[in-house]
């Protein structure tokens, strides 16, 4: 486990984090069972959530995806709202997420590249893994 996979997502990022991770997953028409999977275990272990719970908030997520504005306007918002720290961590969220499947897609990573650089967050801060 990583030193990022270590610390407590804030409760202002949940919001906007869900609706990322939920958008990148969808973001090749192919909205995997192991997306689907890595992001419930992403808010069990920084919310301290059940599996059933994570479950519940990913449905939300989902259900506000699809209402959420431009990804360019969500990711200059979690700009304004979160510290470099916490952009940091959830564009590594987004990079664990385009990967769970095994395949890196070019719609995905250029999701990913778009939030990051939208909210903010230099190439160099950010760690795939």
């Amino acid at each position: 486990m990583s030193q990022a996979d270590n610390i407590r997502w804030t409760e202002d990022a949940q919001g906007a984090m869900g609706v990322l991770l939920v958008r990148l997953a969808r973001a090749d028409a192919n909205y995997a069972q192991t997306e689907i999977a890595r992001i419930d275990r992403l808010f069990a272990h920084h919310y301290d959530l059940n599996p059933v719970a994570a479950a519940k908030l990913r449905a939300e997520c989902e259900a506000q995806e699809k209402q959420a504005g431009p990804t360019d306007d969500l990711a200059r918002a979690v700009q304004g709202l979160m510290p470099m720290e916490q952009r940091v961590r959830i564009i590594t969220a987004l990079w664990q997420v385009s990967l769970a499947d095994g395949v890196l897609r070019d719609e995905e990573a250029d999701l990913v590249t778009r939030v990051a650089e939208a909210s903010g967050v230099p190439r160099g801060d950010i760690v795939v893994e």
